[in-house]
């Protein structure tokens, strides 16, 4: 049985103007092309999907499989534009045409790759396109920008309550074998401060502060998920970040990986809140 990474230092002070530059960056790109919308942010998404996607693939390889990034990245961008793009109707022909294409070169493959290679390498690129998709239909949906703003904040503030709960009164492991460093205490204060978000932009929007507050309340309790999946990916790579690209924060799929389950929790809360659909 492969033993666990040792647990890291904790950052210097020295990373400290980093890590802000780093966090600076990622929110006011995201701001900007969340405020523009279609298909600035459409694109903007996908970029983002396809970053993640890729040090998706890069874990998998460290974690022992020998995936295929051409699955991966195709089966991403099916998912995607079939999500953001339903009037089309090529999700299900897109998904057949990558199931079935990827399966048969994987016949041709076989001397190099098992089928779990394959498996991942479709699991992992559908995981991705499909929430992803999710993200870039948030802000199509009517009052998008609030609701976009809402995801946001929720997760945002979900994120340091979570932090700021369990150093202060964390005692109870939430996932040990996974997250060590999460407790119940601390997903308390999560759920809270998404909600508290949730409410705050609901009730300065049209949303509504109930509304508001029940989807920010989901984000808190529910988007811990992402992150508690990615964790566990990152455990069997022996990886403490998916990648290195943005400075001090790791890789994307860091910092998006409880946004991705936001995404679809505040598109669908908006959906049966609404009756509406981008």
């Amino acid at each position: 049985m492969s033993q666990p990474p040792p647990q890291q230092a904790a950052a210097p002070a020295s990373d400290l103007p980093t890590r802000l530059i780093g966090g600076v960056i990622v929110i006011a790109t995201t701001v900007i092309f969340g405020y523009l919308g279609g298909w600035w942010f459409t694109v903007f998404v996908l970029v983002v999907i396809g970053l993640a996607t890729y040090e998706l693939w890069r874990l998998f390889q460290a974690a022992g499989y020998k995936p295929s990034l051409g699955v991966a990245l195709l089966t991403a961008a099916a998912a995607f534009i079939g999500i953001r793009f339903p009037s089309l109707f090529i999700l299900a022909p897109a998904m057949s045409l990558v199931l079935l294409a990827s399966l048969a070169w994987q016949l041709h493959r076989m001397q190099v790759r098992n089928f779990g290679d394959w498996a991942v390498s479709f699991a992992g690129g559908f995981y991705m396109g499909w929430t992803g998709g999710h993200l870039a239909d948030v802000r199509e949906l009517p009052n998008g920008v609030w609701w976009l703003a809402l995801t946001l904040i929720a997760v945002w503030l979900a994120d340091s309550g979570a932090y700021v709960f369990g150093r202060l009164f964390g005692r109870h492991k939430l996932a040990p074998a996974i997250s060590p460093g999460k407790t119940w205490e601390g997903y308390l204060g999560g759920a809270l401060a998404g909600a508290l978000g949730g409410v705050l932009v609901g009730a300065a929007s049209p949303i509504g502060a109930p509304i508001g507050g029940i989807a920010g309340l989901l984000i808190g309790a529910l988007s811990v998920f992402g992150d508690l999946i990615e964790s566990m990916i990152k455990r069997q790579a022996h990886a403490k970040d998916s990648g290195h690209l943005i400075p001090g924060h790791g890789g994307v799929f860091d910092r998006i990986d409880s946004l991705l389950w936001a995404s679809v929790i505040v598109f669908y809360v908006a959906v049966l809140a609404t009756g509406q659909l981008p």
